[in-house]
């Protein structure tokens, strides 16, 4: 990758019907995305058909299990069994290839990658916030923001539980009460912009309506759309890209 560049990708979980809402958005901006859809969820509602393949004609649609469920709460057979069927299942509805991945909950083990590698997917993605190296851990695609206000204390203590502390000192999480998402999006690419990496929004659009973040939502888009200095990609584009270039 060309320094001073950077890669936008975005992804959206859970398949929940507001993610037509998402999808226009992204197209209004032109900004990529992956949605990464269950078959089902005992939690929330999934698209039916017609949005899906309306969904899947424009962006990515990546497997996010059968049941939404953790892998981590299952034994290797039925963890598999999620997997597996969940990337046959989508194939067989959209009769096309899927090759991205993410784990409910961002719960997994070194079990659950190998399992989501032997099924045929490029990478799982996980829910692990605040990463922009262009560098790829083995199988695993990172995020940087959520669309969430997450407070400081969640925020530094996500990096600690990761063993991931640059991002504490480099927002000053010790400092300040509270984090926009906004302001912390506006604060992550004015500084790799500079340097060059990957920027990676995520987040769902059930929660994006529960909380009342559609206005930050559009803010955020607008503020990543069109600029020349940005490469906007699916996550598989963008897995693809960063992985021929390690």
């Amino acid at each position: 990758m060309e320094n001073k560049k950077i890669i936008v990708t975005t992804s959206w979980d859970d398949g929940y019907p507001l993610d037509y809402k998402i999808a226009e958005l992204l197209d209004k901006y032109k900004i990529n995305a992956t949605f990464y859809v269950p078959i089902r969820n005992p939690e929330y509602p999934v698209m039916d058909a017609a949005a899906l393949n309306n969904i899947a004609n424009r962006f990515e649609i990546g497997g996010h299990t059968v049941n939404h469920i953790y892998l981590n709460t299952l034994n290797k057979d039925a963890a598999n069994y999620e997997i597996s069927e969940c990337k046959t299942m989508l194939q067989n509805r959209l009769g096309k290839e899927i090759e991205a991945f993410c784990y409910p909950g961002g719960k997994y083990s070194q079990r659950d990658i190998d399992l989501v590698r032997q099924a045929g997917f490029l990478f799982g993605r996980t829910t692990r916030l605040l990463h922009t190296s262009p560098k790829l851990h083995p199988h695993l695609l990172d995020t940087t923001i959520q669309a969430y206000n997450h407070s400081n204390a969640v925020l530094t203590a996500h990096c600690v539980k990761n063993t991931f502390l640059l991002p504490v000192i480099q927002n000053l999480f010790f400092y300040k009460t509270n984090k926009n998402f906004p302001k912390l999006i506006e604060t992550t690419i004015n500084r790799i912009l500079a340097t060059g990496g990957l920027f990676h929004l995520w987040g769902h659009s059930w929660e994006i309506e529960q909380y009342g973040l559609w206005k930050e939502l559009e803010m955020v888009l607008k503020m990543l759309a069109f600029n020349s200095e940005m490469t906007y990609l699916n996550n598989t584009e963008c897995w693809k890209l960063l992985s021929a270039n390690q």
